[in-house]
Order: structure tokens, then C-alpha cells, then sequence
């Protein structure tokens, strides 16, 4: 996106090849991102706050499976949902409510087809990204599935 963004605006500087997209740094512990936000985090939120991540995953390994997109979808809301009735069932003060998930091409992010499979043969980038609140923070994430060494530099 910072590519295009740099593209469309015409930005003299940085150019969109001398950008150097990186991936999420990541707490070793419990895979949340780490983002200045984390400070508006509970002690009882930042437990249930890598939810978001790991149906990122989930999802991931569905679609790494061979899944479509929508049952790589549903596999996310299965663990977000999960996470939900955990937190519930254990009496958590804390509040969880997901925003979306959703799945783009990683060149023109526009939202892929639903029926959509991996491409073994040509893989191509795409975004996994969701967006959970927890209380009342809203954390955002994303994950690159398939070739993410074309979007990510080393």
C-alpha cells in the first residue's frame, strides 16, 4: 500500500522501489503486534488481544491447505468466536468485538473473489488484514500469504 500510496501521489521521495516494506515486529511471547496502541491495553485485554493474530493464522494454514477464501475467512471467525465465548465463559471483564477480515491482492488491493484458491503454480502475494477491538481499542494486523519475499524486504 505505501508503494502505491508513493506511486499515486507522485511523491518525489521515497521513490516506490527504494521503500523497504518490512515485516511486523511481534511480541516472541504471544505473536501481538507490537504498535504503540498496546499501551491503551488492561493487563486482562493484552491477554485476549493476540486473538486477532491467531485467526490470522488459522486462516492462513486454511488457506496454505488449499481452502478458498471464504472458508479461510471462516476459519478466523471460528477463532475469533472461540476466543469470545472463552473470555465470557471465564468471567473476563473484558470486551471483544471484531471489525472485519478480509483478504486483497497485494498489488492493487482490491478484495479477492470468495472462491478464490491458492495458486500453487504462480502464487501471488495477497494481504490477510483484520481489524479486532478489544475494549476500547481498535488493533489492526495483516499477514502476506504466498510470495511475500516479492513485498518484503529481508
Amino acid at each position: 500500500m505505501l508503494r502505491r500510496l508513493c506511486s499515486d501521489l507522485l511523491l518525489a521521495h521515497p521513490e516506490p522501489a527504494n521503500l523497504r516494506i518490512v515485516r511486523t515486529a511481534r511480541d516472541p511471547a504471544t505473536g501481538l503486534a507490537l504498535s504503540s496502541r498496546n499501551a491503551y491495553l488492561t493487563e486482562e485485554a493484552r491477554k485476549v488481544a493476540p486473538a486477532l493474530y491467531q485467526a490470522l493464522q488459522a486462516a492462513r494454514g486454511t488457506w496454505e491447505a488449499g481452502a478458498t477464501k471464504a472458508e479461510c475467512i471462516g476459519k478466523a471467525l471460528d477463532v475469533v468466536e472461540t476466543s469470545q465465548a472463552r473470555i465470557k465463559a471465564e468471567g473476563s471483564p473484558v470486551s471483544m468485538r471484531l471489525d472485519y477480515i478480509e483478504l486483497n491482492d497485494a498489488a492493487d488491493f482490491e478484495v479477492v473473489d470468495g472462491v478464490c484458491k491458492r495458486n500453487v503454480q504462480n502464487p501471488r502475494p495477497l494481504i490477510l488484514s483484520g481489524a479486532l477491538w478489544v475494549d476500547k481499542t481498535r488493533l489492526i494486523d495483516n499477514i502476506v500469504l504466498d510470495d511475500a519475499n516479492r513485498i518484503v524486504s529481508s
